[in-house]
């Protein structure tokens, strides 16, 4: 008998990243998002989406996952050292926190020092890079929505 799919519950995150024009870069954050926590492609996890705006240096990858996969920022953080992860909607638990309501508390657009900005995840941003990336990696700001 083989096993259903059907009643699978599934998540979708927004993964918001700092980068567009090096496309080699956005395409292994994605292909980061694949993989388990042993560097193996999880068979739940689907990569729907990469949008790049070019002039504002952004992307947004769509990923589809199962509930159960939500450790999907932990892997990524993994995966792609350096990152900063911050959490927003149904991922940040328990405050479900809108992305405007997330900004204005971590001073977004006013913060001049971001050094000392902690992170849900990964490393802090560093000083001479702000918000758009670390020494080695990328700001990421994740968001899931279940369906």
């Amino acid at each position: 008998m083989s096993s259903s799919r059907v009643g699978l519950r599934l998540a979708a995150c927004l993964l918001n990243i700092s980068e567009a024009r090096r496309k080699y870069i956005v395409e292994n954050i994605a292909k980061a998002a694949l993989l388990d926590k042993n560097g193996k492609k999880h068979p739940q996890v689907s990569v729907l989406n990469i949008f790049s705006d070019q002039d504002y240096n952004r992307s947004v990858i769509t990923i589809a996952a199962s509930v159960d996969k939500l450790g999907l920022a932990e892997d990524l953080v993994r995966h792609v050292p350096g990152c900063s992860v911050f959490l927003f909607g149904e991922a940040d638990l328990p405050e479900k926190r809108s992305l405007v309501q997330r900004r204005k508390q971590l001073g977004w657009f006013t913060r001049r020092d971001f050094s000392a900005l902690q992170p849900d995840l990964g490393a802090a941003p560093a000083r001479r890079c702000g918000l758009t990336g670390s020494e080695h990696g990328f700001c990421f700001a994740l968001f899931f929505f279940f369906f």
